[in-house]
């Protein structure tokens, strides 16, 4: 896996998980990785969303794990993801992206899916504080709103 250091992300950030998560993660206001070197957050919910598309919303799709093995996306269950609009406190820690590493001789489009991949990931090294009451914005709305077949490119 390739990893380069980024910038501290400006503003808000974005975090989906699973809705049997949220309780945990707002008494210890925290996000904390998960079997992972790094927590992942997006900059805006347009990208959230599209992150979404890309990976857990690929009911049946390939994927590979934390821990290297390959695994297929389960049933998308709309109902089941919050996403969380956070405020991250200060702290020490590296913020990173991690560039999508793909075997030579691949096509442009699978070359453009891979950066846009890549782009949409911010990973912070350690568990991210934040600030208390985050925003937190059930997932089953903004994909009801979506035309079958449209883009999902939402503002906030």
């Amino acid at each position: 896996m390739a990893y380069e250091r980024i910038v501290v992300p400006k503003g808000s950030l974005f975090h989906y998980t699973k809705t049997d998560r949220l309780d945990a993660i707002l008494r210890d206001g925290r996000i904390r990785r998960f079997k992972d070197r790094e927590c992942w957050f997006c900059t805006s919910l347009a990208d959230t969303l599209r992150l979404m598309e890309m990976t857990v919303m690929k009911e049946g799709h390939p994927y590979v794990d934390t821990q290297g093995q390959l695994r297929k996306y389960p049933d998308f269950v709309p109902e089941d993801y919050v996403i969380l609009r956070l405020e991250p406190r200060y702290q020490n820690g590296d913020w990173v992206r991690w560039n999508q590493e793909l075997p030579p001789g691949c096509s442009a489009e699978l070359l453009a899916q891979a950066e846009e991949f890549s782009a949409l990931k911010k990973g912070f090294r350690g568990d991210l504080k934040f600030y208390r009451n985050p925003q937190v914005l059930a997932v089953a709305p903004f994909l009801e709103e979506q035309t079958p077949g449209m883009d999902m490119t939402m503002q906030l």
